[in-house]
């Protein structure tokens, strides 16, 4: 479908818009880098509709509509992220205030927020720098598209299809952890069977597990309600979220990141060897569920963290998502789960998900055929079913609308 990737920047471009007023990312302090992010998608996206055209004949423009569809993936990922490490501020903030208040609350009380202590939640403040430091990153290569198209002389349109003006009554303010969208009873069976294999078999120290398939098919969605799960919660006194990307600054600032997310301080320490030590000695009879996000490159587990947290830890379980079935391969994943793309009946229901909020069953059912056709040429892509969503939202639900999203 033509328009797909000019609805995906719109739905950014939108996306961004709403989650700029979020106290969850005023607390993270990346507002600034997040609107950057946005002007420069609203530029790219005035000139998609050209370039989804001329990349059938062009392959350099297909080349170069290729590489922002994986910057888009990753600014998708990075909202996700800033929405997770923002929300487990606010969280301590409120349960900071709250220790405050209470005259019975005693020094050693211990309050979870995502499973880490009231203080080691503190001390993870700093890994705010190291979020606008990877939307800074992504800010600069979205600048050397955006000159790239030059050369290509697009036509450029009066505005995207789907970048419509956002009201200011439609932004939302949110403390909780951000839920994703969820259909169909593949991913709630995948969810529950890879939770009782992360639980079960304690004994095993450490195992590492894998989420793999293409960009924008639901590996990231899958493990959101993997992390979410009660289960999990249980199980681990440790949970932490990294996502890793091919754009991670450093294997140091990686270290970093981790100690920091898990609660732990690394001081004035600036080499490997130090930094693997302390979180060696963080993990110390603790228990720890490890999300690794977007990994490119296997030595980030083999050769940097996998010792440090096997030597200590009581009990470790990682799960990776990566693209590449090799690399998790060469990780040594136990299990490795394969994402496929969503079948047509339930790429209409997150289609009827996104689109009829008010859930017009007459309207779905009105629709259900041009809707079909609709979800077909999304190749069973959950991100490309809800970028068009996010065009038919905007239109009347008829058939001559729908059909002429269809037919662009």
């Amino acid at each position: 479908m033509a328009m797909i990737v000019d609805a995906f920047a719109g739905k950014l471009v939108e996306r961004l818009s709403k989650v700029i007023e979020e106290k969850a990312i005023m607390v993270l302090g990346v507002k600034d880098e997040l609107q950057r992010l946005r002007r420069r998608m609203e530029r790219i996206a005035r000139v998609l509709k050209d370039a989804e055209k001329r990349k059938i004949q062009d392959e350099t423009v297909k080349g170069w509509v290729d590489e922002l569809k994986d910057l888009m993936y990753d600014a998708d990922d990075i909202i996700d992220l800033c929405m997770i490490q923002g929300t487990g501020l606010l969280q301590d903030v409120d349960h900071h205030s709250q220790l405050a208040e209470s005259s019975t609350t005693t020094a050693s009380t211990r309050v979870r927020c995502c499973n880490f202590t009231l203080f080691s939640c503190v001390r993870s403040v700093p890994s705010r720098y190291e979020i606008a430091d990877k939307i800074k990153s992504l800010n600069d290569k979205l600048e050397e598209i955006s000159e790239d198209k030059n050369k290509f002389n697009f036509i450029t349109s009066s505005n995207s299809s789907d970048a419509h003006p956002m009201n200011e009554a439609s932004y939302r303010q949110s403390s909780s952890l951000p839920e994703p969208d969820v259909v169909g009873w593949d991913i709630r069976d995948a969810t529950k069977s890879l939770v009782q294999l992360l639980v079960s078999q304690p004994e095993e120290k450490c195992r590492l597990f894998a989420i793999v398939g293409m960009g924008g098919i639901g590996k990231t969605t899958l493990a959101q309600q993997i992390y979410n799960d009660p289960k999990i919660n249980d199980a681990f006194v440790l949970r932490s979220w990294i996502w890793v990307s091919k754009s991670f600054p450093s294997r140091i600032d990686l270290l970093k990141e981790i100690i920091r997310n898990i609660g732990g301080k690394y001081g004035e320490c600036t080499t490997i060897s130090e930094l693997q030590n302390i979180l060696c000695d963080f993990l110390c009879e603790k228990s720890l569920f490890l999300i690794l996000d977007d990994v490119w490159d296997e030595n980030i587990w083999v050769d940097l963290i996998k010792n440090a947290i096997e030597r200590t830890t009581t009990k470790c379980r990682v799960l990776v998502t990566t693209r590449d079935r090799n690399t998790a391969v060469k990780m040594g994943a136990t299990h490795i789960h394969h994402v496929n793309k969503l079948p047509s009946d339930v790429g209409l229901e997150l289609l009827c998900k996104k689109v009829f909020t008010n859930k017009n069953t007459q309207d779905m059912q009105r629709l259900k055929d041009i809707g079909m056709k609709i979800v077909e040429k999304c190749d069973g892509l959950p991100v490309a079913i809800k970028a068009i969503a996010g065009v038919l939202v905007t239109k009347n639900q008829n058939k001559r609308e729908w059909e002429n999203v269809l037919n662009k």
